[in-house]
This record gives C-alpha cells, sequence and structure tokens, in this order.
C-alpha cells in the first residue's frame, strides 16, 4: 500500500541515536498502522528511523507491516489537517475498534471506550500525550474529566493487543496516545486561523527552531464558540473557551560526544471554561428541537485549568542500548457548577420520570419549561463539584537489541513511580438551593462542604522481548502493578477506606510474514484497570483476558487488515458518576458489574482508486463488528444480570474516506455510520421498556476542500453534517443527547 509521505522536516545533521528505532518511552511497541498513516514505502533507512526520536510515541515502525503484531492505528498531521476537527469523537470514529458517545455534541467530555470497555467518562483507556499519564489521576481517579485539546495536536495514535502491558495503568481494553507538535529542525513556524458558525473563532500558532544543539518550540492554542444549543429564556451561550500555551526546550550532545545524550523539557498551562450541562432532553423535546437546553441548567459551567511540565534524558550506553529517564507532574482543577436536583428529583431520574408519565410527570415538565413554580423545599439545587488533581511520577526505560546465534532479540524493560492527591470541596462550599417562580431562578441558600482529600501510590514494572527468527516474531511481556490507595487521608487508614493491590499480568504476540504481500498477527494478554481510591481493601480492579487475530494484505497500493478480537472481563467494573451512574443509581465510588464477553471485528481498507496525470483520487475505510453480553450476576442486586446487553457497544460503526487531490487542491468525502446501542444493561430484558434506553442510528457526511494559494499560505473550508442529521447519541447523565446539527468553518494556513 503506498501512500502519500508523512510531513516532516529532514533530520539535521549529528541527529540523535541513529541506530536506535525509537525512544525508550515508546517501550519497543512495533505496530501497525493502516488507513490514516501516510508512509512512503515498506523499507525506512536508518536516518528516517532516527527521526522518530523527536515524538515520544507507542507505534514505532508502523510502515513495516510484517514486523508488528497488534492492532494499531495512525492519525498523522495531514490526516488530521484534511477536516480539521476539533472535536475527538469525530477524529477516532475513523479507526476500528473504537467507541465514542457524544453528551454535549462538541467533545467537551469525551466518553471513549475501546472493543466495548466501559466508556463512561473514559476511564478504561490508557490516556497519553507524548508517552506521559495525562488523565487527571490515573489510579485514584481514572475518569478523564480532563482531555489534552486535540486542536493543538500534531497526531493521534490508537494501540490495542498485548504492547499496551508496557503502558498502563488501564490495559483492558487499549491505549490512546495524542502526540504534542514537534520542535522543527530548522527555524520556522506555522499559523492557523478559522472562522465558523455560532460565533466559533479559532488561532492556533506556533515557532521554533533548532540551532546547533539546542532547539526550542514555542505555541499558543485559542478557541471560542457560543456552541449551538440555545438556552432558554437566556441570554447565555452553552459555548466553550479554550486558551492553551507551551513551551518546549531541547539540548543534544555534540555529534563527536563520546556519549550521547538528549534533554527535553516541556511546560504547558491551559485553561477552558465550557458552559455544559448534566440535564439533557425529554424524548419529546429533543425530536421538537434537539439544540434546546432547559433554562434550570442556565447556571451550570465547568471551569477546568491544567498546568504541567516535564523532563526526559536519553543517553545511550552503548550503540544497541538506550536509557531514558522521564519525570512528570501535573495539577488539574475541575470547578464544576452542576444541577443535581429538580423539586426534589435527582439528576439522572427527572426526564425518565416524564418519559415514562411517571407520578409528578405533569409537574416536572411544566417546570422544565418554566410555566410551573417549584414546590420542593430544593426546588433547584446546583452542586459545587470543585476538585483538584496533582499527578507526578518518574519513569526509567531501557531499550537493548543483541543477536544470540540467527536470533535477534529487543528487550524494553522499564519501572514507573507514580502518586495521585485529590480533593475534592475545595470552594468548601456544597449546595446552592433556587427557586423558580414565574420562570426565574430566585437564590435561597448555600451550604458549606468540608475538605476531602484521597490519594494512591503506585510501582508499576514492565519487560517485553521481541524475538526475531526469520520470518516469526514473538513478543513476551510481562507487568506488574502495586497500588496503595486512600480515600480520605484526613482519617486514619482502615478497611473501608483504604485499599492494596498487587496485580502481574502476562501477554504474548506473534507475527509471522507469509510472503511479501501477506502477514498473519496473534496476541493475548491480561488486562487490568485499577478500581480508583474511593474504594475498600480487597477491591481487585477490573480484569480480563483479551485475544486478538488477523491478516494484513499489502500490495502496491492496497491494503488491507482484517482482526478479530474476543475479550472475556472475569470482574467488569464500573466507576459510578453522575455522569455514568450504577445500575441501582449509584454515583460515588465503583461497582463490580459481574463478567462480560466481548468479540467482534476491526477491517481497515486503503487503496488508491485512480494516480495519473497530476490526479489522485485516494479512499479509505473503517468498520468493526461488536457483539457480547453479561455472563454473571453483577455483587449488587440492582445491577447487571446474567445475559444483560452491553451498554452503548453498536453492532456495527463504518467511516469511509473518498478523496481527490492535486498539486494545488485537495477535497475530501467522510461518510460516518453508527448503529443503535442501548444506553443501559437493562433495555433488553423481558418485560422492560427500552423505547427510552436507546440510541438513535446515525449516519453523517462531511465535506472539506483546501487550495494552495502560494507555497506558504494554504486556504480551506468544511462542511461538517452535510445534511443535518441531528439523533439521539447518549441519554446520560439525565435525558437524550445529540450531536452537532450542519456547521460551516472556513480558514487559512499559514507557514514560515
Amino acid at each position: 500500500m503506498t501512500l502519500h509521505p508523512q510531513h516532516s522536516p529532514a533530520p539535521a545533521s549529528g541527529h540523535f541515536l541513529p541506530r536506535i528505532r525509537r525512544t525508550a518511552v515508546a517501550n519497543g511497541a512495533s505496530l501497525c498502522c493502516l488507513l490514516t498513516l501516510p508512509m512512503a514505502a515498506l523499507a525506512q533507512s536508518p536516518a528516517q528511523d532516527a527521526r522518530k526520536l523527536d515524538a515520544v510515541t507507542v507505534i514505532a515502525k508502523p510502515q513495516d507491516p510484517q514486523s508488528t503484531m497488534g492492532s494499531a492505528y495512525v492519525l498523522t498531521q495531514r490526516e488530521l489537517e484534511k477536516f480539521e476537527d476539533t472535536n475527538i469523537n469525530s477524529v477516532l470514529r475513523r479507526i476500528p475498534g473504537v467507541y465514542v458517545r457524544e453528551e454535549d455534541g462538541m467533545g467537551t467530555f469525551p466518553n471513549i471506550g475501546i472493543r466495548a470497555g466501559s466508556s463512561g467518562r473514559s476511564g478504561r483507556i490508557s490516556l497519553m500525550e507524548d508517552g506521559i499519564p495525562a488523565a487527571m489521576s490515573p489510579y485514584a481517579n481514572t475518569s478523564a474529566y480532563y482531555f489534552p485539546t486535540l486542536g493543538r495536536m500534531s497526531g493521534v495514535e490508537v494501540l490495542k493487543g498485548p504492547e499496551v502491558l508496557l503502558y498502563g495503568p488501564q490495559t483492558t481494553s487499549g491505549a490512546i496516545n495524542l502526540l504534542s507538535t514537534p520542535i522543527p529542525d530548522a527555524a520556522g513556524g506555522a499559523l492557523k486561523t478559522e472562522l465558523g458558525q455560532f460565533g466559533t473563532r479559532k488561532i492556533h500558532a506556533n515557532y521554533g527552531a533548532t540551532v546547533g544543539q539546542w532547539g526550542f518550540l514555542a505555541e499558543t492554542y485559542q478557541r471560542e464558540t457560543d456552541g449551538f444549543h440555545k438556552i432558554d429564556r437566556s441570554t447565555r451561550t452553552a459555548g466553550s473557551d479554550v486558551e492553551e500555551y507551551l513551551l518546549k526546550a531541547r539540548w543534544r550532545s555534540a555529534p563527536d560526544a563520546a556519549l550521547r545524550q538528549q534533554v527535553d523539557l516541556k511546560l504547558f498551562s491551559g485553561q477552558e471554561d465550557a458552559d455544559v450541562s448534566y440535564l439533557g432532553l425529554t424524548d419529546a423535546d429533543f425530536r421538537a428541537n434537539p439544540d434546546r437546553r432547559y433554562h434550570l441548567g442556565e447556571l451550570q459551567r465547568m471551569d477546568r485549568s491544567r498546568k504541567s511540565a516535564s523532563v526526559r534524558h536519553q543517553i545511550e550506553l552503548h550503540p544497541s542500548t538506550l536509557f531514558t529517564t522521564t519525570a512528570y507532574w501535573s495539577d488539574t482543577s475541575r470547578h464544576y457548577d452542576r444541577l443535581n436536583q429538580v423539586n426534589g428529583v435527582g439528576i439522572g431520574s427527572v426526564v425518565n420520570t416524564i418519559n415514562n408519565n411517571r407520578a409528578d410527570a405533569p409537574l416536572l415538565q411544566g417546570i422544565l419549561n418554566g410555566t410551573a413554580n417549584t414546590t420542593h423545599g430544593n426546588g433547584v439545587r446546583y452542586g459545587h463539584n470543585h476538585q483538584d488533581f496533582v499527578a507526578k511520577g518518574l519513569q526509567l526505560d531501557v531499550l537493548s537489541s543483541f543477536a544470540t546465534a540467527s536470533v535477534q532479540h529487543e528487550i524494553t524493560a522499564g519501572v514507573r513511580w507514580h502518586h495521585d492527591a485529590t480533593k475534592n470541596g475545595t470552594s468548601g462550599i456544597g449546595n446552592s438551593i433556587y427557586r423558580q417562580v414565574d420562570g426565574s431562578l430566585v437564590y435561597e441558600s448555600t451550604s458549606a462542604a468540608a475538605l476531602a482529600r484521597g490519594e494512591a501510590e503506585a510501582m508499576a514494572f514492565w519487560a517485553a522481548d521481541r524475538i526475531s527468527m526469520g520470518a516469526l516474531t514473538l513478543m513476551p511481556v510481562i507487568r506488574h502493578e502495586r497500588i496503595r490507595s486512600h480515600a480520605d487521608t484526613s482519617v486514619a487508614k482502615t478497611d473501608l477506606n483504604s485499599n492494596q493491590i498487587n496485580k502481574t499480568t502476562l501477554g504474548l504476540g506473534a507475527n509471522y510474514a507469509l510472503t511479501q504481500q501477506w502477514t498473519l498477527l496473534a496476541g493475548v494478554h491480561q488486562g487490568f484497570a485499577p478500581p480508583g481510591s474511593g474504594v475498600a481493601n480487597g477491591t481487585k480492579g477490573e480484569e480480563s483476558t483479551n485475544y486478538e487475530a488477523g491478516v494484513r494484505y499489502r500490495q502496491g497500493e492496497f491494503g488491507v487488515d482484517a482482526i478479530g478480537f474476543y475479550s472475556d472481563y472475569t470482574n467488569a467494573m464500573r466507576n459510578c458518576l453522575v455522569a455514568n451512574p450504577c445500575p441501582n443509581g449509584a454515583v460515588d465510588g465503583t461497582q463490580q458489574t459481574g463478567s462480560k464477553k466481548v468479540y467482534g471485528l476491526e477491517l481497515g481498507m486503503s487503496a488508491n482508486l485512480y494516480n495519473q496525470g497530476g490526479h489522485r483520487i485516494p479512499a479509505r475505510l473503517a468498520y468493526t463488528f461488536t457483539n457480547g453480553e453479561y455472563t454473571k450476576d453483577s455483587d449488587v442486586a440492582t445491577g447487571v444480570r446474567k445475559g444483560d446487553v452491553l451498554e452503548y457497544a453498536p453492532k456495527h460503526m463504518a467511516s469511509a474516506q473518498l478523496g481527490w487531490e492535486t498539486a494545488a487542491w485537495k477535497s475530501y468525502a467522510s461518510f460516518n455510520y453508527a448503529a443503535s446501542a442501548c444506553s443501559t444493561n437493562t433495555c433488553g430484558r423481558a418485560g422492560v421498556d427500552g423505547r427510552y434506553l436507546e440510541t438513535d442510528a446515525l449516519f453523517t457526511v462531511d465535506l472539506s476542500t483546501s487550495y494552495q494559494l502560494t507555497r506558504d499560505v494554504q486556504i480551506y473550508a468544511k462542511l461538517d453534517n452535510v445534511f443535518d442529521k441531528q439523533k439521539i447519541t447518549s441519554r446520560g447523565p439525565d435525558g437524550a443527547r445529540g450531536n452537532m446539527g450542519r456547521y460551516f468553518a472556513a480558514g487559512m494556513r499559514v507557514s514560515f
């Protein structure tokens, strides 16, 4: 399969470590990229391999499918620029085996699952930025209320299979690594500006250089939008504002130094303010106007800020041995004023009461419409969920290659110490009470809240050996997690507020090159995900055994990847959140949800349908089939039952792209489909009315085009959701939610 080459600067003289084909932080994961990875050829020169050291990737050599043994996909900067997406959900739906569900239609709260692992707040994926854990609290609070801004990224990697054991701590399903803008080898920069509907404005600018042994990059990303929702009887918007700044610095040893070294420093500061709501719509109101927001949610707002720093040191101890040390720190604040009760009815039950015409349904509908006054003492209750999270760690990696007779070995080993500290109630206020009078909110009172602190400390160890024996490559891998957590550090540890986990997991990957065109792959690994800090002693965490096997074919400009997967969750677990309540309505702690089995097929295809006379027509396809069920009852009587369906796991998902490219014009069409899915495990039970427990099937079409004005200036335009199709894509925390309707934007890219 021949695709166009990735946009990368030529390597500078004395480029660091040309004999090691990737960073140690990448931990030896040589994986396949189909569909969205531009490649010049299946083979790379040493200089091209060396260039990968500038980005901390989890996919080492995707250009060579015969050297890989797991399922992995890459979206490069060139691919991200095709549609200039700022919503991570729009990007990930192009990758097989990844499930996304819109909550606010703009990707503010990503809900991402891989191979039907739990998608609630993306709590079952290992989320990284430049190979470093990016979740606000990976061990103590795994829900990713913080997600790195897609708009400033230069690439996205999705990894599944045994190699996820080299990252973690969540290894039951897969990992996502976001690649930030690299330091350029030559002085230069880029400016991107965009204007769109709903008052959307975006500026993305960076400048950097490498001079001798020193390099730097300065970058800012700023975006604001009023959003597409309209709040009843309000002049407030339902949009978001993002403002981020990034600084990178690098030092390299001289080319002739006895010990070749490199030090990378990365500093980041960002702020996001989003007018999001936990209250959705009744089905009747959604069908009438999917862009509506109830007035009761007018005061809901989330302020999210992040500061982070990391330093990475690489040293070549030997031409075939690389040692890497990485220290990282992040401080994430999430201050969320959210509606949590309406006339004494908690969020999670308000819309359900109306949809199912239960007692008080007419009164609640009138309150939502503003035609009825509240009658309960807690008329309209807002919770002030103000939290701070500090994550820090130190990671050591070694990568070494050697040969024994005709067998090649590539050893990867590492250790990571990590500490999470969480603070709840940092503002000192708990709930604010309002009454609704004649359609307006009238303030009543605010209660106090005590500060609660939790923590989790972990030591992780991993090792793998990539063993190459001619056409066959094997990769055994092992990981061990030692986790100690404490839910409330203000009181002494007891079996009720602390937990200890020692978990060892194993994996094995295999790859066999039948011919230059055909490659077989297979893998098995034990998965694990920590349960968080708010659990009692003896809580095991989520556990699974995951299998995959498939075939790859490459012939000229045509390529196919077909990979089947089977996951046996022996101890499925859910984090109970207001945004993702457990089956019994719990919104705190974790809940063991029995066992489940998931199986399916991932299919990827890529081809050039035409490539002559300066015209090229590229095509790509990603398809996922998924099935499965719960195979064991939950430990909670009101929880899952054997035979229950999987939540938010559509049976069929597909994304196809068709393009037309010339030297000046580049135009693309994207066709996206997701089947309907159950929003709760109960919707398939006998006697259960499932009318309000399923999402809608959704088919959308996106268009984009760009024109190269000069060598350094390009203009572009895009039209998302061409046919203005809006469907119910999620039903949580309370009520129907949908995707954004038709959206138009235009912009300009300038390089200098």
